[in-house]
């Protein structure tokens, strides 16, 4: 029985099936959202309905196909995957609990990402890069706090400035790393402080050119690393 639930796991039609219905899955949540009633919101729940029982099913046949039963939850995709199933079972109705509910069945499309092995492998790596750049997170704090201190101390006396309080400062500066509409927090505080140019430009070559390169080298090494590891394998 365990052999032929194997066959079945890794047979690429069961694959495939399974990336359909998730995706069909968060298609029929997103249909949701309008407003329907009738023989169209019948179709919905029998759909969602379908769905969650296949998603039960996929999951036993996957951990029934274990030789060690304890090995499937050595997975982290298999936990995840079994969440997102065991959050599916919950039933919707009234009140305010139905909107995290809908939002856990949205989760569902996450799945696919276990089941594309190019997905898995991206994902891996991010998480992998995140363990390494705890150091240029500290380093994009520190820089953060000197200049949202600074601007506070420099600019809190222009009105509209977007630099009144330190919670306030640090925010306008995480709109100015991440370079959207940036020069629209510079020039209205030009116009009363010309020099201060300096500041927005050395903040946007530290923290946007400098330290968030940093990001993308530390990705670009692991996923280099993770290619020499499979290839080895």
């Amino acid at each position: 029985m365990r052999k032929f639930l194997d066959k079945i796991k890794s047979h690429s039609l069961f694959q495939t099936s399974v990336t359909i219905v998730i995706v069909f899955s968060s298609l029929l949540i997103g249909v949701s959202t309008y407003e329907i009633n009738g023989t169209l919101l019948r179709v919905l729940l029998i759909g969602d309905v379908f769905i969650t029982v296949f998603f039960v099913i996929e999951i036993l046949i996957r951990f029934f196909a274990e030789e060690q039963k304890k090995d499937f939850f050595k997975d982290g995709w298999n936990i995840f995957d079994s969440i997102i199933v065991a959050a599916s079972l919950i039933p919707t109705g009234a009140g305010s609990s139905i909107m995290v509910l809908r939002l856990l069945r949205l989760a569902r499309l996450l799945r696919v990402i276990s089941f594309i092995p190019e997905l898995k492998f991206v994902i891996e790596a991010l998480i992998e890069s995140l363990k390494k750049s705890i150091y240029v997170l500290i380093l994009i704090f520190i820089l953060l706090y000197i200049y949202a201190v600074a601007g506070v101390i420099l600019f809190e006396n222009i009105e509209g400035g977007r630099f009144e309080y330190l919670g306030e400062a640090i925010i306008t500066l995480i709109q100015i790393m991440t370079l959207s509409s940036w020069e629209t927090v510079m020039l209205p505080i030009m116009e009363v402080y010309p020099t201060s140019w300096i500041y927005f430009i050395s903040f946007v070559m530290f923290s946007s050119i400098i330290v968030l390169n940093l990001f993308v080298a530390i990705l670009v090494d692991v996923v280099s690393e993770r290619r020499k590891r499979l290839s080895s394998e």
